[in-house]
């Protein structure tokens, strides 16, 4: 388990390169998303609970507007959520669980997530990972190698491209 940049939780590093990593943190009760300045993130609870998270409009991490503005997102297990690094908002939570985290330097590489699938293609220079959401296991299928057949409906194939 590898510590969060703000110390406030943990993460299980799935795969990583300098430019993208994919990763299922142990999402608390409540805290504050790292500042990851630079990346694109996506974020899918994968446990049976809700991800709530608020913050000032992604515009105002970028613009310097006023952050007295709050916008809400509710984030149901096993539905994606894209949002820029420099945004960290609060987070928060019935119970604990746990979340796929996938991240992309912006400009350099570029991320595709699938839920329930049983394929994605192979893009040109793509890395797909298939994560298995019962056992959280991972398969990662290199650049031009064919995907094994995977059971639809358990994973997540994540497709990272640089």
């Amino acid at each position: 388990m590898v510590p969060w940049l703000n110390g406030q939780g943990t993460t299980q590093v799935v795969a990583e390169t300098g430019d993208w990593r994919v990763s299922i943190a142990e999402e608390p009760l409540e805290s504050t998303f790292s500042v990851i300045a630079g990346y694109d993130r996506l974020i899918i609870p994968i446990g049976s609970v809700a991800l709530e998270l608020t913050g000032p409009p992604f515009s105002a991490t970028e613009d310097g507007l006023d952050a007295a503005i709050v916008v809400r997102h509710v984030i149901e297990p096993l539905q994606s959520f894209a949002f820029p690094g420099e945004w960290a908002p609060t987070s928060r939570a019935a119970s604990r669980t746990r979340a796929l985290n996938v991240m992309a330097r912006r400009g350099v590489a570029d991320m595709m997530v699938e839920i329930g699938s049983s394929e994605i293609p192979d893009r040109s220079g793509s890395v797909r990972i298939c994560l298995d959401l019962a056992t959280e296991d991972a398969l990662v299928v290199p650049p031009g190698e064919l995907m094994p057949p995977v059971r639809p409906g358990r994973c997540a194939i994540i497709s990272i491209s640089t």
